[in-house]
């Protein structure tokens, strides 16, 4: 008996640890309260109007600075912000149909932003997708959740996902102008149709939505 007891106790440990795990599992679990989610579920559509007129002044500023960076001979860098507005103009397009779809209208967007040098405008970017990446859409994120906006959820994770991908490469872009280094800079952008995903080299697919990459959009 005490040398089959040996055989099984690690056993007997782990199904007994699994029983507490799930049990205080069970007891932290917090469940929303019907009118939780009805505020929820007007707060996403709140927010997924802030977010589309976000990603709509986006497409709009990023297009001025893409100019902005080939009248300073920044070539490759006007790339990056050809490429990185027409993402944005995706997610502001799938915020869009999750704003519909809700039931809402889509606010009408008139941009306000201002042209700087391009070291400037590279600067005060990384500091908006930062903000946008790891803190505005994970809280919108957590509303849509509340509020079990399937739609909302999937429109706002691409546009996370995408904006922190932004950040590197504008961090990239400003690290090179810094260092005098710009040969070093992507020639060539692809974004994918469906999500906004960035990439410098073509995929096979998109590593957030799948979408074939022959259908992605190129800069270069």
């Amino acid at each position: 008996m005490k040398k089959l007891f040996s055989t099984y106790s690690p056993f007997i440990i782990i199904i007994s640890l699994l029983v507490i795990i799930a049990c205080d599992t069970k007891q932290t679990e917090v469940k929303s309260t019907p009118k939780e989610q009805l505020d929820a579920r007007t707060k996403t559509i709140e927010n997924m109007q802030s977010a589309y007129k976000g990603e709509r002044t986006a497409t709009a500023k990023y297009d001025a600075f893409a100019k902005k960076a080939e009248a300073e001979r920044y070539h490759n860098i006007a790339l990056l912000y050809k490429a990185v507005s027409s993402a944005e103009n995706i997610h502001a397009i799938n915020h869009k149909a999750v704003i519909e779809d809700g039931g809402a209208t889509v606010a009408v967007i008139t941009p306000i932003y201002k042209v700087n040098s391009t070291i400037e405008n590279l600067s005060e970017d990384i500091n908006g997708e930062a903000y946008e990446a790891k803190t505005m859409y994970p809280d919108f994120l957590k509303t849509a959740a509340t509020a079990n906006n399937q739609t909302a959820i999937l429109s706002l994770t691409y546009a996370m996902k995408t904006e922190l991908k932004h950040k590197v490469l504008f961090e990239q872009a400003l690290g090179d102008i810094n260092t005098n280094t710009l040969q070093s800079l992507p020639s060539k952008y692809f974004v994918c149709p469906d999500c906004g995903n960035t990439y410098t080299t073509a995929p096979r697919h998109c590593d957030f939505s799948l979408t074939d990459g022959n259908k992605f959009i190129d800069f270069q």
